[in-house]
This record gives C-alpha cells, structure tokens and sequence, in this order.
C-alpha cells in the first residue's frame, strides 16, 4: 500500500510494533543496566521516587478484609434499602441521593451509575452510618472499593444484570 504512493520503506524508521519493544533488550548486551541508568536519571529529574512493594495478592487481601469488616453493617443498610422498596423485586429509584452538609467526608462528589444515567452526588449519611458503603446501599448503590469509593453502581442496574443472565 505504501509503494503504491511512491514511499520507500528503506527510509522508515525500524521500530519493533506495540508490545514487541522488549525484545530489543537483552540482558548480555547490557542494554537492560542502560534502561534501568536512563530510567533512574528520569526519575531524579521528575522527582517521582514512589514504588509499591505490594503485590496484587496483598491489596486483593487488603480489599476482602475491609469488606469482611463491614459486612454486617452492610446488610443491615440493605435489609433497610429493600424495605423501601416496590414488590416487584426492583428497587425504587428517585434520582440521585440528596445532598447535605452533615455528610460523610469520604462521600462527596461521587460518580453515580444507574440504568439509563450517571450523574454526580454527595449522598448523605445517617447518623448511625460508619461506612461509607453503608450510606450508599441506604440509598441504592454500593461503592466499587470498600473503604473510599468514587464510583457506585445502583442496586437496580445489580438487580437488572442479574435477572438477565
């Protein structure tokens, strides 16, 4: 295709495709300790200094124990929710949560997903809520982390998915 609009491909650049650059570096030919020389010079001048030594299994394990320590209050907040709601299984839905200015800190400005919208809100907690989870099953959703969530998924859109498949 590129011939056909006179180019040369003598006179491109050879550059391995997305994904196949780590080939270029071999250990033996010590391009990997001038990598790593490049990348620590990079990183003095940008001052980002900050490694994770965690590993994917400590933060899964991190995340379950943050959940398991709140799973009574959460059924508690979720017997409350459907109590609220219709008989036909599906939980109300009246718009997003209000707002107010007793609400829980780690609450404010979360994205909120439902069925057919999304929107932006700072749910307000009851005095009895300890987490922030808590708050957002009271009020139909529930947070994608456990401890400091900034997106939430509705209990209905849950409920949906699940009678689907």
């Amino acid at each position: 295709m590129m011939a056909d609009y006179g180019m040369d491909f003598e006179m491109l650049p050879h550059t391995a495709p997305p994904g196949e650059e780590g080939l270029e570096f071999s250990h033996a030919g010590g391009e990997h300790e001038a990598f790593e020389g490049l990348a620590s010079q990079i990183a003095e001048i940008s001052g980002c200094r900050y490694t994770d030594h965690r590993t994917r299994h400590d933060r899964t394990e991190n995340q379950t124990a943050h959940w398991d320590i709140q799973i009574d209050l959460l059924i508690n907040a979720y017997l409350d929710y459907r109590s609220r709601s219709t008989e036909n299984g599906m939980p109300t839905f009246n718009g997003p949560p209000s707002s107010s200015d007793t609400q829980c800190l780690s609450l404010s400005n979360i994205e909120l997903i439902d069925l057919f919208q999304r929107s932006r809100s700072s749910p307000q907690s009851l005095p009895s809520h300890k987490y922030p989870n808590e708050t957002l099953i009271y009020h139909g959703y529930i947070g994608r982390t456990p401890m400091y969530p900034t997106v939430a998924i509705s209990l209905r859109t849950l409920a949906a998915y699940h009678q689907i498949h």
